[in-house]
């Protein structure tokens, strides 16, 4: 996705962390920053509509951030380069890049960003969503969102979201020079609010659909306990041949619950999370230690096909992995 438009509006880049976190309060939300390391580099830009803002936001490093609940409106965080992870309401949401998420936590969210990372950020007041509700005469579309915690937005409905912002911001560009895209603009604010309220309804529906669903789904304290339990036992033995059935089985569900559990959570499969729980590994390994010998590494990690292996690296994190070896070598 094209963002040059809205490179050009610049709200502050600095390389201290004092700034960093009271700029961004100002911004989006008062938070609690942790930082991993030292090569801090970050970037805030801001388009500001009617009735929308949306922020691309990267620190440079990899970042743990825990803000205040979210008062009166919702994020959407578009993973543009790299990805971030999301516990949300004791919810865990992986967000990788080219998807996104709509956050709208109800007692409390801690966000990871890895290195290197770049968010697109939509702000969204929820009287807008309420107003949305109103005018297309879907009232309980509103509740439903605020009520979920999180719904991931993958797949197709990435692509269409990503038209959705790809033309916001191209028409804020353009209206500020001329008034006659102001209702275009306009009417793209909307249907990027509608689009959104439809995604957490589908999403929901789709769940409460399934066979058995009822049955199968778990409560909020046992999904955490299950969620905390795959990501010990995945993370012990990230090095050795994990199957499906060995995943279910240490987790105490049916492959199927299993199955349910991951895309609800984490938008994918659970071999696919598996997956990119072991980029992740990989990539700490290549930027903690810059003279790895890379196909090493990637076997250890079950990665035999070491263009394969490249691929998914790529796919997940916006580079190679000999991209991040360089980056690693000249600091």
């Amino acid at each position: 996705m094209e963002v040059n438009a809205l490179y050009r509006n610049c709200i502050f880049e600095s390389r201290e962390y004092t700034e960093t976190h009271k700029r961004v309060a100002q911004e989006l939300s008062d938070h609690h920053l942790v930082w991993k390391g030292k090569n801090i580099d970050t970037r805030l830009y801001k388009f500001s509509a009617d009735q929308l803002s949306i922020y691309s936001l990267r620190y440079g490093e990899e970042v743990e951030i825990v803000p205040d609940v979210y008062n009166g409106f919702s994020l959407i965080h578009f993973s543009h380069k790299g990805g971030i992870s999301i516990d949300s309401d004791n919810n865990r949401y992986d967000v990788r890049q080219s998807n996104a998420i709509i956050s709208t936590p109800r007692k409390k969210i801690r966000l990871n960003y890895s290195r290197a990372c770049e968010q697109l950020i939509l702000r969204v007041p929820h009287q807008e969503f309420q107003k949305t509700c109103t005018s297309i005469e879907r009232p309980h579309l509103f509740p439903a969102l605020v009520r979920n915690s999180g719904t991931l937005i993958n797949g197709q409905s990435s692509l269409h979201l990503q038209y959705y912002l790809q033309t916001f911001m191209t028409l804020e560009s353009y209206a500020k020079d001329s008034d006659e895209y102001l209702p275009w603009l306009r009417h793209t604010e909307k249907s990027i609010i509608m689009f959104l309220l439809l995604q957490s309804a589908e999403a929901r529906d789709k769940l409460n659909s399934r066979p058995h669903a009822t049955e199968q789904r778990l409560t909020d304290k046992k999904r955490h306990e299950r969620i905390e339990r795959l990501h010990e036992y995945a993370s012990r033995n990230l090095t050795q041949p994990l199957t499906l059935h060995a995943l279910a089985s240490h987790t105490a569900l049916s492959e199927r619950q299993l199955n349910l559990l991951c895309h609800e959570q984490f938008g994918v499969s659970p071999m696919v999370w598996l997956r990119n729980l072991r980029l992740n590994a990989i990539r700490s390994i290549l930027l903690g230690n810059p003279s790895t010998h890379l196909s090493s590494v990637a076997t250890l990690y079950g990665f035999s096909h070491l263009g394969r292996f490249s691929q998914y690296y790529k796919a997940y994190f916006g580079e190679l992995p000999s991209e991040t070896l360089k980056k690693a070598i000249n600091g």
